[in-house]
């Protein structure tokens, strides 16, 4: 059934695809082969399902890395609730405007600081398209918060920076395709990749409570950001991709406390343009800059940026549709198993060692499509690994 798979959905995407211009708008696929374990990848940890025997760690994000944002929606409300806030004055809205806006911003500060949600997708792709607008300003280092960050040796995206592809080991979130869309388009634009996540040594001690871990971790963090500063030319600049409040620039509550942001402007004396993306979420429509919410800190970021609750097309992020993915079918062979499987769809000269382009978790009888810009791919079926033996 596989390898009838594989004759099926080349012989249906690549019929009639002969010209240029034509396969500048096509997707062609071939199978891999028959469908693998998680064990054999090597890398059983990141396949693992929510809700099976064993299973550990948040769900929302995991369903994310899965190509399922559709059930990390349902896992998680709160990350896909409307949280309305008024537009910013003069008014900016629609994707092109707010990449441009936030850039014409850059072009005075030496640091940008730009979070996300780790579960939302769209919030990774609009850090994407933020990276090619901000290079032509001297953009060259773009650090990330999942980046590794290892003492004994160089880091895993310092390793693999000649690679044109992204490397799987890079990072925890870049497991993500999204992310991994992200950092290819980081190397496409000849950014420098920078891990500055704390590393064991700058942890708390053992046993120390909630607050002085996040100190520990939030001052390690600025500190290896002005670590890599003192490494970088008069001339360049540093984008810095965070999670959540590591933006925020004000003292959070209940404690009061700095976060990256604050620590890193007091410890370097730069003052960064810091944009948030989690703050606020409207009931459809575009992206537009917004006005910060009077239940948050003052000064808590520069710039608001509310982007759409994710609605969902055959379980699939609608966004991605309207950003250029085409959507692709996967034949019956595949959805009529007895079990479940996630597909990985990788581009056709890469290895494995990439982070695929999609990924989907699929259990039988489900109809749920990839998502791919045009190009060649070769798809890798995975069994999922069993867990609580």
């Amino acid at each position: 059934m596989i390898a009838r798979f594989a004759v099926w959905v080349g012989a249906l995407l690549f019929t009639g695809c002969t010209t240029p211009q034509m396969r500048e708008t096509a997707v062609t696929v071939s199978m891999a082969g028959p469908p693998v374990s998680a064990e054999q990848t090597g890398m059983a940890i990141f396949y693992r399902v929510p809700g099976t025997p064993g299973f550990f760690g948040a769900v929302d994000q995991q369903w994310s890395v899965l190509g399922r944002e559709d059930r990390a929606a349902a896992a998680k409300v709160e990350e896909y609730a409307v949280r309305p806030c008024a537009p910013a004055s003069p008014g900016v809205s629609g994707r092109r405007e707010v990449i441009e806006t936030i850039a014409a911003k850059a072009a005075d500060h030496r640091i940008v600081i730009v979070n996300e949600s780790h579960t939302v997708t769209r919030h990774r792709d609009t850090i994407r398209e933020l990276l090619g607008a901000l290079r032509p300003l001297g953009y060259t280092v773009y650090a990330a918060e999942t980046f590794q960050n290892r003492e004994d040796r160089p880091d895993p995206v310092e390793e693999t920076a000649t690679l044109p592809y992204p490397d799987v080991n890079s990072g925890t979130y870049t497991f993500e395709p999204v992310f991994g869309r992200a950092l290819r388009e980081a190397k496409r634009q000849g950014y420098r990749l920078a891990a500055y996540e704390e590393t064991k040594r700058q942890e708390a001690p053992r046993g120390s409570d909630r607050l002085a871990r996040m100190v520990a971790r939030e001052s390690a963090q600025a500190q290896n950001l002005a670590a890599i500063l003192a490494t970088m030319g008069p001339n360049e600049k540093l984008v810095v991709h965070v999670g959540y409040n590591h933006a925020s620039e004000a003292p959070m509550p209940p404690t009061g406390e700095r976060w990256m942001a604050a620590r890193l402007k007091a410890l370097t004396g730069l003052d960064p343009l810091t944009v948030s993306q989690t703050v606020c979420a409207s009931d459809g429509g575009v992206p537009f800059l917004a006005e910060l919410p009077s239940n948050q800190p003052p000064g808590l970021v520069d710039l608001v940026l509310s982007q759409p609750v994710a609605r969902f097309d055959r379980s699939r992020p609608a966004w991605r549709g309207q950003a250029g993915d085409l959507a692709i079918d996967l034949p019956a062979e595949l959805r009529e198993r007895s079990g479940p499987l996630i597909i990985e769809a990788f581009r056709a000269d890469e290895p494995f060692e990439a982070i695929p382009m999609d990924r989907l978790y699929i259990e039988p009888e489900e109809d749920i499509p990839l998502l791919l810009p045009p190009g060649r791919y070769k798809i890798r079926a995975i069994v999922p690994p069993v867990l609580g033996r």
